[in-house]
């Protein structure tokens, strides 16, 4: 690098660094190694370079201390723009769907596609892929500030009879048009490949439903939409409701304990119970038999995104609203 340039960086990082950082730091074109990257090294990437400030952290499950180090915190130095810098990770595991075996593997060039595809498209998370000197396909993710509809349901202090009438019609009709957006990756041949409730933000200001994190793939085609449901059981359950918890709660009377039976499982986690009409009677039959689309022993299977979408919206009337 010559001095010109290194000047710049040194002058930028003083600019744009919150708290002190080596005006000087060391400039890497190899990602790697990416445990090696640590906050106040600087990447060049295709011509760009970042200021690493930190590592994201994993935002759920008693995980929130557990650095992601594949994941880092950055700041686009051209633009002083806070970014998500994901480097290469290879990492393949297997999942259960009822009685399948699903591996799941990421897939850095398969989230590269949907940023491109998604570019503009405000329910998605916005970014680029660019590379290292060894061809390491990064991505660098506009950085979203607001907080995942994970932790707004389990922060809300509402019993769920409070939060069905007056939180959940407005949660739905925006959850309406984030299924509307994995419809759109479907039709173009592309999946989400690791939908969760953490994995959509609610922008703060716009109140805008995003997705984030694609890199995730499976060698089958309906794990998106598998995937819904597990979303859709948080939501209407404002949180996660396992038998376990039911069972040992004084919340539960026992007379609707003892209705409970292995039917009202989940197929993709069978400790969950998707048949929530049963834990709370007034929901209506038209959402709760979308919930009942992916119990453990159903006949009735979504075929596409659009068909939660609209079954979506005949729930949304059965509440009175859209």
């Amino acid at each position: 690098m010559n001095r010109q340039n290194q000047k710049w960086l040194s002058e930028r990082i003083a600019q744009v660094a919150a708290a002190h950082i080596d005006e000087s730091p060391e400039i890497l074109t190899d990602t790697t190694e990416f445990m090696s990257i640590h906050r106040g090294h600087v990447l060049q990437l295709d011509g760009h370079y970042y200021l690493i400030t930190g590592n994201v952290y994993e935002s759920r499950f008693g995980m929130s201390d557990e650095p992601k180090y594949w994941v880092k915190k950055a700041v686009d130095l051209e633009t002083g723009a806070a970014q998500i810098i994901k480097l290469v990770y290879k990492e393949e595991f297997t999942v259960r769907v009822g009685p399948l075996k699903i591996r799941c593997y990421r897939h850095p060039r398969k989230e590269s596609q949907v940023l491109e595809l998604v570019r503009g498209y405000p329910h998605f998370m916005q970014g680029r892929a660019l590379f290292d000197i060894c061809g390491n396909e990064v991505r660098a993710i506009d950085y979203i500030r607001g907080e995942s509809i994970f932790n707004l349901i389990l922060e809300m202090s509402l019993s769920h009879e409070e939060y069905f009438y007056t939180v959940l019609p407005r949660i739905l009709r925006n959850l309406k048009e984030c299924f509307l957006a994995i419809q759109f990756l479907h039709d173009h041949k592309l999946c989400h490949g690791d939908i969760r409730n953490d994995h959509i933000i609610v922008e703060h200001g716009t109140g805008t439903y995003r997705w984030i994190d694609f890199d995730l793939t499976q060698d089958f085609s309906d794990f998106d939409i598998w995937s819904i449901g597990n979303v859709m059981q948080f939501c209407v359950g404002m949180g996660m409701r396992t038998f376990r918890e039911v069972l040992q709660s004084p919340d539960f009377p026992d007379a609707v304990k003892h209705r409970l039976c292995t039917d009202d499982a989940s197929a993709f986690y069978e400790h969950r119970i998707m048949n929530l009409q049963k834990l709370f009677p007034y929901i209506p039959d038209r959402l709760n038999d979308i919930l009942l689309h992916f119990a453990v022993n159903t006949t009735r299977f979504y075929e596409s995104a659009a068909q939660i979408v609209a079954d979506v919206g005949e729930a949304l009337d059965e509440l009175g609203t859209r």
